[in-house]
């Protein structure tokens, strides 16, 4: 798999970071990473993770 980065110029064309390292004509897919509820997910399981490393009185890092 090769990463290549590109800035949206509208919403059918892309400006690419550098040339693609494919032959003319060939097909791609690209992925667009999106905030999901599966991201949501983690997060709140990594906080609940977190707090749970401390004691009661340690109450101070429950309003991160």
């Amino acid at each position: 798999m090769t990463i290549i980065r590109a800035k949206i110029l509208d919403s059918t064309h892309l400006e690419l970071s550098q040339p693609l390292p494919t032959p003319h004509g060939e097909t791609i897919v690209i992925t667009i990473p999106e905030g999901s509820e599966e991201e949501r997910l983690w997060q709140e399981a990594s906080m609940k993770h977190f707090l749970e490393a401390y004691h009661d009185q340690d109450a101070i890092y429950d309003q991160l």
